[in-house]
Formats: C-alpha cells, structure tokens, sequence
C-alpha cells in the first residue's frame, strides 16, 4: 500500500510540474493589417512583418527578475496594449505626409508661375476697355498659355490628390485661352470683349491666390524623404 501511495504521489507531481513549466511559457500575440489579434506560443507562427522588433507579450509569465530592465519594458508594453513594431510603422507612415524630390519640383514649377502670372495683367486694368487694349492683353494671355501647357503636363506625371484642382484649374485656363485667341473685336464690340476678357483674368487671379497658399504650405511641409 505505501508503494502505491508513493508512486501516487510521483504522478501527481511529475503533472504539477508540467503545469508549472507551461504556464512559464510565453503566448505571443500580433494585430494584422486587418486589426485582427492573433495569439500563438510558438514564435514561428509570428509573420516575418512583425519580427523585426520584439513582440508584445500579451500573456506572458515573465521568466526574469521583477526588477530587470527588460521585464518593466515587457510588462509596460503589455499593458498598453500595443504591438511596438506595427505602432512605430504606423507612426512613421503618419509622419510621411511631404512631398517626393519629383513632386516638390513640379509644385516649386508652379508656384514660380502663378507668382509670375498673378500680377501679369495688373497694368492694363487701370485703362479703359479698347480694340488696342484688348490686342495688348491678347498677347499677353498667347505668351502664358505655352507654361501652363508644360505645367499641365507635368503635373499629369504625378497622382496627387494635391495636384487634381491645379491641373483642373490650368485645363480651363487654357480653354478661355483659345477662345479668346480666335475672337477679334471690332470697334462696336471691343469695349464689351475686352471687359469679358479682362473680368475673366481677375477671377482666374482669386483662385491663383487661393493655389499658390495651398501650394507655399505644401512645400514647408516635411519632405518625404
């Protein structure tokens, strides 16, 4: 009887000890780009993405010393929840919010020419509507259509949300540009086409304006590098 006792006693603590040895053992656990949580204990299972720094132990019997410098990392880490690699990627991608070399060259492209074109035209709006008047400002618009067919062009090599109401705004631009290029006032007609004319070159100015704020704060922001 007390052999059997004995060998009682053996099992019932070699399966204590068992116990002891995997609750010791680490789970690890990952958030994937579904913000699914995973759990696992085999380190293996972990996708390559998520091993390049140390993974959140989120139930885990720390094997260490209470006070060790790794463990309080650990356990901090546990608590808020967080996994430290995906968290770092997610916050650098936050931070990338500026311009590649190729994009802050075509904005720097544009932003030279609204400063030119902005005030092109100031020096015929304090005479009064004429024939020669408007030949004078015909020529003008003739020799700034040329840019903002090459800025046009630049601007369609880049899909940029950024670049989609500047590339609108030049498409239209351009148009009126061709069709005040076929109109030739006559002296009855003059004064009315030059005031269109003149009317729709100030309210081109306003939104140059508007673009070329957009613009100047795009360029101070970080650039992407």
């Amino acid at each position: 009887m007390l052999t059997r006792k004995t060998i009682l006693k053996t099992v019932v603590l070699f399966f204590a000890l068992l116990w002891v040895v995997d609750a010791d053992a680490a789970i690890y656990k990952w958030k994937d780009e579904n913000a699914k949580i995973h759990f696992t204990d085999d380190p293996t299972n972990v996708p390559e993405a998520y091993r390049q720094k140390p993974f959140l132990k989120g139930i885990q019997r720390q094997k260490e010393a209470p006070n060790s410098k790794k463990g309080k990392v650990q356990s901090e880490g546990d608590a808020s929840g967080k996994i430290e690699g995906v968290e770092s990627e997610k916050k650098e991608g936050d931070k990338q919010k500026g311009l590649t070399d190729a994009q802050r060259s075509t904005v720097e492209g544009v932003v030279n020419f609204l400063k030119a074109d902005i005030p092109r035209y100031d020096k015929f709006y304090t005479h009064p509507p004429s024939r020669s008047k408007f030949r004078l400002i015909k020529l003008a618009v003739e020799d700034a259509t040329p840019q903002k067919q090459s800025l046009l062009g630049q601007l369609s090599q880049h899909d940029l949300p950024l670049f989609e109401s500047i590339a609108e705004f030049l498409k239209t631009s351009i148009a009126e540009d061709e069709k005040s290029r076929k109109i030739f006032p006559t002296t009855i007609t003059s004064t009315r086409q030059t005031q269109a004319l003149i009317n729709r070159l100030k309210s081109e100015t306003g939104q140059e304006v508007q673009l070329l704020e957009t613009l100047t704060s795009a360029l101070n922001a970080k650039h992407d590098s």
